[in-house]
């Protein structure tokens, strides 16, 4: 068959018949991956989807006109373009690990700083930070997705943590929504910085559950 379509082929070379792949990983090992890939998933897109659907509200909150928290937002959209293409340069030069593990560090970090941020100048870099990291990150975890599971299992095993998306982004926008009601009688909520702090922190969360399995 090789040879009418024009392939070369040595004489004498002898082809072996290599049977699939089969689903043989511990069914222990199976539960654990598809409980933490569930919940990297799920929390990720909480994070990400809460934070970015009420960003605009929670910045006026805190001092910013419409016009300037529209702005803002826009600009983190485009701190994403170039996450995403640097981390699809990198990962063709030094491969998904070494490219993954430092970007979800660095989205972790600046997850954290963002919810903290105290002043405007903090915010901003924060945020831009956590725009660059997290999408690059993202762009290469979502590639990653089903390869964690054997060849047999890997489509339903992304069928999975796809389905933990998107529920955890159909809930978030309104579950931060019903936050920011209940905190507005709190103590918390007068230092306008609830509502920002946990979906941006879940995004932390998500990246330091990735590095476990990952790792």
């Amino acid at each position: 068959m090789l040879l009418k379509l024009g392939a070369e082929v040595s004489e004498g070379t002898r082809f072996a018949v290599v049977e699939p792949e089969q689903a043989g990983t511990p069914l222990a090992l199976l539960l654990r991956i598809t409980l933490l890939m569930l919940i990297v998933n799920f929390v990720f897109n909480w994070g990400y989807w809460g934070l970015r659907t009420w960003l605009p509200t929670l910045l006026m909150e805190k001092g910013l006109s419409m016009s300037s928290s529209l702005g803002f937002v826009a600009l983190s959209a485009l701190f994403m373009i170039p996450g995403y293409v640097s981390a699809s340069y990198l990962t063709g030069r030094f491969g998904r690990k070494k490219v993954f593990l430092p970007y979800v560090a660095a989205a972790a970090v600046s997850g954290v700083l963002f919810a903290y941020s105290g002043s405007l100048t903090q915010l901003y870099a924060a945020n831009f930070a956590l725009s660059f990291f997290s999408l690059g990150a993202w762009g290469v975890w979502n590639t990653w997705n089903g390869e964690f599971y054997p060849t047999a299992l890997r489509a339903t095993g992304y069928s999975w943590t796809t389905a933990a998306q998107l529920i955890s982004t159909s809930v978030a926008p309104s579950a931060v929504g019903y936050l920011r009601r209940w905190l507005a009688t709190s103590a918390v909520r007068h230092a306008g910085a609830g509502p920002v702090r946990a979906p941006a922190s879940d995004l932390s969360v998500g990246g330091g559950l990735s590095l476990s399995i990952t790792t």
